[in-house]
């Protein structure tokens, strides 16, 4: 049943929006299942810290663009979770479309189920799904076990700041045969780790999948962002050996046929059966760190090969640092298609066979696994002291032009996030201090001046950007082609917590001082009134 603090919040969404089908519903293990079939767009799902022991099977809801259905757990992470059951797939998704699904642990107590799955049955699909926060453990019984899994036809999901630890497969992206696509992706921010199979794979796609649905039938990209991808351990071995992440191609013709992957700003670190990573098609890599100290027999750290059909095509490869033993190669390039372009500008390769088989190589350093300690602060295995920013005068030289790769969207940054001088080389712009993110196995803070809040509209035209959100400690407001207007903010019992006028277009908000929690923020001006929920964490 409703809380007290839901009717308080509910008169809010009343107030300020004037609509009448958006609801906070409180529930519990007992209870929640009688919601899960009548939600409607706007409706907020809270699952209360608890076990569930049943499944979270979410049939035919759909929210809107302004008004998603939210999940969501306790944001005392991971205090709502759900543990597997052998019945079914623990998160089920059939028919459904803007839906965010945050702060749950899925525990699959090892049992023979998925995680989260977009169900393969006929005539499904999903699009626009949120995941994030989601703490994914125990799925790891077989390598067929997928932590996220699509097998529909799925476009504009947004996947970050999960953790999946040692499933049979992290992500599984688009059916094995190529014919349910995955397209226009963003992965961002997670950590998948000790994975049986992949880290991630993200399926090929056959000529005229995408004509199915007008959400697939666009040309577009899928974005990887800020991983951090590791198998150090729990690998298959005898032929099962998997990359840490495989991209495969997109179709040669019709809808897609452009398509691209831009995989930029993640860490890979130990593999020691496999690559660290494996495409085709068109892939722009850049600003990347690359780390393994194992050689297995004749494995390349980066793999760009051929793969179901589908030649390397549009390749750009730039500001990566590699450092790896594997002897078959740093970065391969293998059998491309003619037709098109493949690049390889301005990374540190510290490698044997540092960089082989691109016809347009350009300003790279390159030396040997043994020698990357000339080159940058601290080349040690251990990861408490691994830093592979550059020393004083190293990893710079000749001005690379940018020309080529300026239409990427963070072509001009480097790992830290910080403006890119292009005569470094390498996935670092700078020498001798870093103040940037210490590698490590945990989920990676996204570089300051990344937006990846979702913009909002109501029927104005109205748009309002919250971000980040969830945050820790300050939280921006942008609200674009309006008068200025003011804010209030409220917690959960229904206190008014902040209030400022008279804002003409962006404000920062420092809320230090104020406790972790949920927050309603209502935006206001004489002709707009628009409420968001925040959350401290």
């Amino acid at each position: 049943m409703k809380t007290i603090f839901s009717y308080f919040l509910l008169a809010i969404f009343l107030f300020a929006s004037g609509t009448t089908n958006a609801n906070l519903i409180s529930a519990n293990p007992s209870n929640y299942t009688s919601y899960l079939g009548s939600l409607t767009a706007g409706d907020t799902l809270y699952l209360t810290a608890g076990t569930y022991t049943s499944n979270l099977t979410i049939n035919s809801r759909n929210g809107n663009v302004s008004q998603p259905i939210v999940i969501m757990g306790s944001p005392n992470l991971y205090t709502t979770v759900f543990q597997g059951n052998s019945c079914c797939n623990t998160v089920s998704i059939t028919k459904c479309s803007y839906i965010v699904i945050k702060n749950i642990q899925l525990d699959g107590l090892n049992l023979d189920i998925d995680a989260v799955k977009a169900e393969g049955t006929t005539g499904n699909w999903a699009h626009h799904i949120t995941l994030e926060y989601l703490n994914i453990i125990n799925y790891g019984n077989d390598q067929q076990l997928v932590g996220i899994s699509t097998k529909c036809d799925a476009w504009d999901w947004i996947i970050r700041k999960n953790k999946i630890i040692g499933a049979g497969t992290g992500m599984y992206l688009g059916n094995s045969n190529g014919d349910e696509p995955f397209v226009n992706g963003l992965i961002e921010n997670n950590l998948i780790m000790n994975t049986v199979g992949y880290n991630i794979e993200i399926k090929h796609q056959l000529n005229g999948v995408r004509d199915g649905f007008p959400g697939t039938a666009v040309n577009g990209k899928t974005i990887i962002r800020y991983n951090v991808f590791c198998k150090e351990s729990n690998g298959s071995t005898g032929g099962m050996e998997r990359p840490n992440l495989l991209v495969g191609g997109f179709p040669l013709t019709g809808w897609g046929s452009i398509d691209y992957y831009e995989i930029y700003g993640n860490f890979f670190y130990q593999n020691p059966t496999e690559a660290l990573f494996q495409g085709t098609g068109n892939i722009r890599l850049y600003d990347n760190i690359f780390v393994n100290h194992s050689d297995g027999n004749g494995l390349r750290a980066v793999y760009i090969t051929s793969q179901n059909g589908v030649q390397p095509q549009d390749i750009q490869v730039f500001h990566n640092t590699v450092w790896t033993a594997n002897s078959a190669g740093g970065i391969r390039l293998y059998s491309p298609n003619a037709s098109y372009q493949q690049y390889c500008y301005a990374n540190a390769v510290f490698s044997p066979s540092p960089i082989t088989n691109f016809t347009n190589s350009l300003d790279n350093i390159t030396d040997d696994y043994a020698n990357a300690t000339n080159y940058v602060l601290s080349a040690t295995t251990s990861l408490n002291t691994l830093n592979l920013y550059p020393k004083s005068g190293q990893l710079t030289g000749t001005l690379t032009s940018s020309t080529l790769f300026q239409s990427n969207t963070w072509y001009n940054k480097d790992f830290n996030g910080d403006t890119y001088d292009w005569t470094y080389k390498g996935a670092y712009s700078g020498c001798c201090t870093n103040n940037g993110w210490q590698l490590k196995l945990d989920t990676m803070p996204t570089p300051g001046g990344t937006i990846t809040a979702v913009p909002s509209y109501n029927d104005n035209n109205f748009q309002v950007i919250v971000y980040p959100n969830p945050f820790s400690s300050t939280i921006a407001v942008n609200a674009k082609d309006t008068k200025p207007f003011g804010i209030q903010i409220y917690n959960c019992i229904g206190e008014k917590v902040y209030e400022s006028n008279n804002i003409n277009s962006r404000i920062e908000i420092d809320f230090t001082d104020k406790p972790n929690g949920i927050y309603f923020l209502h935006l206001k001006n004489e002709n707009i009134s628009i409420v968001r929920k925040i959350i401290k964490q």
